[in-house]
């Protein structure tokens, strides 16, 4: 059921309703929920392009107004977890947040459609930073050994990665929501990546070339 569009609203320059937020108020989260349903859906209709491997690429929207408006509400439940509420730096607008978070589902959703090896990047524009760890949950027989694997990282390391893939953060901000620079999350990242493999390797006798 769509929303009543709400109000125009800028959390990051209003504290008060920045601290209900986070705190998960329902009233605040429903005032960020009216205000951006719409552009939400708009971007997911609508698809975007992104870079790959092989040069610029594009993700074709949802044609379906019930995907569209089924995978505007799964971008508002992973936004609304509490590690991606507390995620968000206030540094940019909520709206170019939502917008790496809708990018990063409409991927996963196009992956799906597409049974290709290897997948469209999720990265919101770093190129260069190698295949991210999101891919880590792509492969359904193994979801159990991952989530298994990262409730053992340390806290930091646990939060670096809520931040960077459930909240679709980019390295540079998953690790400034942490007071770390961006060379201190991509070590984190790498280290997170080695150790998978080395417990997948463990686990199951394969090594996850989808790395």
């Amino acid at each position: 059921m769509r929303p009543v569009e709400g109000r125009t609203i800028d959390l990051a320059g209003d504290p008060a309703l920045l601290a209900r937020f986070r705190a998960g108020d329902q009233e605040a989260l429903a005032t960020v929920y009216r205000a951006h349903f719409d552009e939400v859906c708009r971007v997911l209709r609508h698809g975007f392009g992104i870079k790959t491997a092989t040069g610029p690429g594009r993700v074709p929207g949802l044609k379906d107004a019930f995907a569209v408006e089924s995978a505007c509400h799964e971008v508002f439940v992973r936004a609304f977890k509490p590690s991606a509420r507390a995620a968000y730096d206030a540094r940019r607008p909520y709206g170019h947040y939502l917008f790496g978070i809708a990018r990063n589902l409409r991927i996963d959703l196009y992956r799906r459609r597409r049974a290709e090896p290897t997948p469209p990047e999720s990265f919101e524009g770093d190129a260069d930073e190698g295949p991210p760890v999101d891919v880590l949950y792509q492969r359904e027989a193994q979801r159990a050994r991952v989530r298994a694997y990262l409730e053992t990282l340390p806290a930091t390391d646990r939060a670096y990665v809520d931040g960077r893939f459930e909240g679709g953060l980019s390295q540079t901000d998953a690790a400034a929501a942490l007071g770390l620079t961006r060379i201190q999350g991509r070590r984190i990242e790498a280290r997170v990546k080695a150790g998978l493999r080395r417990h997948l390797l463990r686990e199951t006798g394969e090594d996850d070339h989808g790395v």
